[in-house]
């Protein structure tokens, strides 16, 4: 019997990405989107838009036929899913993979709970359905290595300390998920993946979602940040898409020793980056391309002096400061997150993180490309 696989989070930037992945394991395999949308139309505008995009990554023509859309919310019960759908999808699916979440860092707590804490609860429900009427092999969550908060040093995957603060409610929302997921180990197949921090495909330096890391990038290598908060040294873990999709796909998909275990999908304790590193390859580059105006390099300051200078300065750096607010935490921050799990899970394959080093230049030249963003429609040629 063929696999089925049953996707959320299907039109985000890990989702996206999965889907021509998934159809490469096997001719075979099935593949269901969960896809918001008010009217079976705006799914159907959705579902389209979304093949189109990744049309570049897979044959989509000869695989279109393997994955069907449905309609449906995570936030609502039996996840929006109309009941004799809902029941037919429990029979048939054999693999869940949960990558749906509102990662907005500045969400309410309610906000976040709502969609990744309480769609998360929905999910599962599914899956136990799927575990008592069908036949579930594997039930994959995509999480966060940020719950981990303002916890510093080597942070293990076998860990779920609950730390003194979060940067926002999107990692608090993310650890709770977690601890509800805990309370399901040893019922339901799950296996559960950290990400760090994601950035674009390491090869072409494509993204659909420039948020963390870009943001304050984007105000460096246009000329606006003079100082930035913490050390060149702290330590920031990055990891390309490509990679964290790859190793998704192997370990959910293809191992079968994968239940009720841990993984870090981090750059880890070799090949992890520093701020300073990502600052100075970052100015390089732009000053490299843009020669008649070159950026000064950038000092690093103590977080608590940053905030003091900040409430000093005009208007309009002042308002550009205030956007490294939210992000000043993973700047600030020095943490390695140890990836023993996900490294003996990929033994023996070519899935590893590169340097930041090696794929900086595609990175930021999708960003000059697309002017970080806006003119995404021109960015595939």
């Amino acid at each position: 019997m063929s696999d089925t696989v049953f996707l959320t989070g299907a039109t985000g930037f890990v989702g996206r990405n999965l889907i021509p992945r998934i159809l490469r394991l096997d001719p075979n395999i099935k593949l269901v989107l969960l896809i918001r949308g008010k009217t079976d139309h705006d799914v159907k505008r959705r579902f389209e838009e979304l093949i189109e995009s990744l049309r570049t990554d897979t044959d989509m023509e000869e695989t279109a036929d393997r994955i069907t859309p449905i309609r449906g919310d995570i936030t609502l019960k039996n996840l929006g899913i109309l009941e004799p759908i809902y029941n037919k999808l429990a029979r048939e699916v054999t693999h869940i993979i949960h990558a749906a979440a509102n990662v907005n860092f500045q969400q309410t707590l309610e906000e976040a709970r709502c969609v990744n804490l309480g769609g998360t609860r929905n999910v599962i429900k599914f899956a136990d359905c799927a575990r008592i009427n069908g036949n579930l092999k594997r039930f994959a969550y995509v999480g966060t290595a940020y719950i981990s908060g303002n916890r510093k040093g080597l942070i293990f995957e076998n860990e779920l300390d609950y730390p003194r603060k979060f940067a926002n409610a999107y990692e608090r929302s993310k650890f709770e998920t977690e601890k509800l997921l805990q309370h399901w180990k040893t019922m339901l197949p799950i296996t559960i993946f950290r990400p760090s921090i994601i950035v674009g495909d390491s090869t072409t330096g494509i993204t659909s979602a420039f948020n963390v890391i870009y943001s304050p990038l984007k105000f460096i290598c246009r000329g606006f940040v003079r100082i930035l908060p913490g050390s060149r040294k702290t330590a920031l873990d990055v990891v390309p898409v490509d990679f964290v999709c790859d190793a998704i796909c192997h370990i959910a998909l293809k191992k079968d020793t994968s239940d009720g275990k841990i993984y870090h999908l981090t750059a880890g304790k070799k090949t992890h980056t520093t701020t300073g590193e990502i600052v100075r390859l970052s100015l390089d580059y732009i000053n490299n391309k843009h020669h008649h105006k070159k950026i000064r390099k950038i000092r690093f300051i103590p977080p608590a002096l940053f905030r003091l200078v900040r409430q000093f300065l005009g208007n309009s750096t002042k308002r550009i400061l205030q956007a490294f607010a939210e992000y000043e935490p993973y700047m600030s921050i020095g943490r390695i997150f140890d990836n023993r799990n996900t490294l003996e899970a990929l033994e023996g394959t070519n899935i590893a993180v590169p340097p930041f080093s090696q794929y900086y230049r595609s990175l930021l030249e999708y960003c000059v490309r697309t002017k970080w963003g806006k003119r995404l429609g021109n960015a595939t040629g």
